[in-house]
């Protein structure tokens, strides 16, 4: 994920700095009149890495042939749709529905030194709501922070197929989303660069009479996702 950033980061800087150069000349800036509009839209494509975290269950870790859990993650994708709304001179609320495409792993080690690996992917349904506070316009930038809260469906939840040989996660998430990034003012658009982090607040694994066996050895399981996007508008 660094090896994707930094150099996006660097590209995003030299495309300012080129836009900044006539404001050093007297020139004007771009989008004089963006900030005045009291509502506009846009859209949002991103990368993330999410994972989960892990609770053992005290009563049952050591029993049987399990040595240690943990959670592995894989990038995935995110797309979405930006209505902006401003609430004053430097706050703006924010909707962003989106897709989200992820797979989670969790890997059971086992005594013998092999591992079993549930692969569980997942199809979001992502309906964040969020207030976006931005510092003073600078030239051509404007770097901001965003905070609020995130609703997750899972469409691709096996929470209610009746097969105990299935690892199963809820449909339905929900947490806390905060973030920064760095509004540029282009000729014809603006681009942002964000980064944000989702820390869900719900205990995601599911433990019924229908579930895998393998989740008797967890108390709970928590999403964890850090999200890089750009933003245009």
């Amino acid at each position: 994920m660094k090896k994707i950033i930094i150099p996006l980061l660097i590209l995003m800087s030299n495309l300012v700095i080129g836009q900044n150069s006539t404001e050093y000349y007297g020139l004007n800036l771009n989008l004089k009149k963006y900030d005045n509009q009291w509502y506009h839209f846009g859209f949002t494509l991103g990368m993330m890495k999410t994972d989960l975290k892990v609770d053992f269950n005290e009563e049952f870790m050591g029993i049987g042939d399990i040595t240690g859990i943990e959670s592995k993650s894989t990038p995935g994708f995110n797309v979405g749709i930006v209505c902006d709304l401003k609430v004053a001179k430097n706050l703006n609320f924010r909707f962003i529905p989106s897709l989200t495409f992820t797979q989670r792993d969790l890997l059971f080690n086992m005594e013998n030194g092999s591992q079993i690996t549930e692969v569980i992917e997942n199809s979001n349904l992502d309906l964040p709501f969020l207030f976006k506070y931005r510092a003073t316009r600078f030239q051509n930038i404007r770097p901001y922070f965003i905070i609020g809260g995130r609703f997750t469906y899972d469409m691709a939840s096996k929470e209610e197929v009746d097969d105990v040989s299935i690892f199963k996660l809820k449909n339905i998430d929900y947490g806390i989303e905060c973030g920064f990034g760095i509004d540029m003012y282009l000729a014809y658009f603006k681009l942002s660069p964000e980064i944000k982090y989702f820390y869900g607040i719900n205990n995601m694994l599911v433990k019924d009479s229908n579930t895998h066996h393998l989740s008797s050895h967890l108390d709970a399981l928590y999403s964890r996702t850090i999200l890089f996007s750009l933003t245009f508008e």
